[in-house]
């Protein structure tokens, strides 16, 4: 539910190093990083996850370690199947980000 400090939403982030689009962007120097939205996370969803993961950041990233920290079954139901969704699309060095939005 949108509040007056943003929405939280659910990131991929993913490391590319296509050399026609590293060229044409006038990038050579490593891989590029690029953020896919996934979805949107409720209050209630990110507030088990800081808990799980105790931490209070306000930009969560997850791996594959933290994924098995968090208590899933008591996140609601429409993020649970959000967030198991996107964790088994992860491939390489891809990982989860969830960051509030305005």
């Amino acid at each position: 539910m949108p509040t007056k400090r943003g929405t939280w939403r659910l990131l991929k982030l993913m490391y590319r190093n296509p050399p026609y689009v590293s060229q044409s962007l006038g990038h050579f120097a490593g891989d590029m990083a690029i953020l896919e939205e996934i979805g949107e996370l409720s209050e209630e969803a990110v507030e088990v996850i800081r808990e799980s993961l105790e931490t209070e950041k306000t930009e969560i990233d997850l791996t594959f370690p933290d994924l098995s920290l968090i208590a899933i079954d008591r996140l609601p139901e429409k993020d649970k199947e959000l967030l198991l969704n996107s964790a088994k699309e992860l491939e390489g060095d891809a990982k989860l980000k969830i960051l509030r939005l305005r």
